[in-house]
């Protein structure tokens, strides 16, 4: 059958042919958007701002939150800089068109998300780990060359988390630049909830991450983050000069709203204590104790959850004819009872 669901609105249940059901799927980790508390900051934002910014950044008439978020968004995040757009996907191609230009190769990694990529690069049959030492052996055949590296911060479908330390064994002989896509890494990895740019920015590669804040943090938005060289060109693009900005009651929403994204990253990672605690040895299933996403090869059992009363993420991606990736992700709106339901669930799965 199909396991597409209509509804008005994500959350911890989903009500489908009269039916509740336990919600596992969607990007919503920190569980923002069910919050009455984050739903009162927005409409005092909407109050405050009103309801949409429709001029570009190179406007005589300003509103100087756009400012303050980013100039907040740079401190936590550990960037000299950061520029805000109005998707990720925008923030994304922004970025790699700023560092295209100014690197002879480019080279990119298997699970890269398209937003960082200009043309189908990625190499086929490699893993990341052999995709880091192919660079590495590359790096040491050339002399003088500057060389864009591209690669999402975590592939958030096997799930797998990347470091980026092997670029200390890059060729000192070449220059490189270094793209993160942070999408699925803001609010979750990294420096409290901005991202993983402070772990990376010492090593010996020009550094910008860029991704979408419209997954953890719950904002309809995008964020370039680099040093003032790097972010003054994507400033003096007129992708980011003459485009809209995103509505200003969700960063006015984030910056009052800070506690409430710590507490929510408290609670999803309480919740990842208990899951982990409770897979351990459960070979059909793979996980990473940090991280909320729990993946399985069999697709039936999407359909015996389903019947059991879970809603879980299973779609073709990244293409239309892709094989379906089948997933469990939690969020910090789940409760104690919803997670013992579905650890109760999946040993019945795994023992057949």
């Amino acid at each position: 059958m199909s396991h597409t669901y209509p509804t008005s609105q994500l959350g911890r249940t989903i009500t489908y042919q009269g039916k509740d059901y336990l919600h596992f799927s969607g990007t919503s980790y920190l569980g923002m958007g069910i919050l009455p508390e984050f739903k009162e900051l927005l409409i005092q934002g909407i109050h405050k701002h009103g309801p949409n910014h429709g001029s570009s950044r190179n406007s005589n008439v300003q509103l100087s939150l756009y400012d303050a978020f980013e100039a907040r968004f740079a401190a936590g995040s550990g960037a000299a800089e950061a520029a805000v757009l109005s998707s990720g996907y925008m923030a994304g191609q922004l970025a790699v068109c700023t560092l295209r230009p100014l690197a002879d190769l480019t080279w990119t990694a298997p699970d890269t998300h398209p937003a960082i990529t200009l043309e189908n690069q990625h190499p086929i049959g490699l893993s990341h780990k052999q995709w880091q030492k192919k660079c590495i052996a590359k790096s040491h055949e050339l002399i003088g060359q500057k060389i864009l590296l591209l690669s999402n911060a975590v592939n958030p479908l096997i799930p797998e988390i990347h470091d980026f330390e092997w670029t200390k064994k890059l060729s000192p002989a070449n220059k490189y630049y270094l793209l993160i896509d942070d999408s699925h890494a803001f609010g979750l990895l990294g420096k409290g909830i901005f991202g993983t740019f402070a772990q990376w920015k010492h090593l010996p590669v020009e550094v910008l991450v860029a991704g979408s804040l419209g997954k953890a943090l719950a904002l309809p938005a995008g964020i370039i983050l680099g040093n003032h060289s790097l972010i003054s060109r994507v400033r003096e693009n007129p992708i980011y000069r003459t485009s809209s900005p995103p509505a200003p009651a969700f960063l006015s929403a984030f910056l009052d709203g800070q506690d409430y994204y710590l507490k929510q990253q408290q609670k999803l990672k309480e919740n990842l204590q208990q899951i982990a605690s409770a897979l351990k040895g459960m070979g059909s299933f793979k996980f990473l104790p940090q991280y909320p996403v729990i993946s399985f090869e069999p697709e039936s059992w999407v359909e015996r959850l389903h019947q059991i009363g879970f809603i879980l993420s299973s779609f073709p991606y990244p293409l239309q004819d892709s094989p379906a990736v089948n997933r469990i992700v939690l969020s910090a709106w789940h409760l104690p009872s919803d997670l013992e339901a579905l650890v109760l669930a999946l040993k019945k799965l795994s023992n057949g």
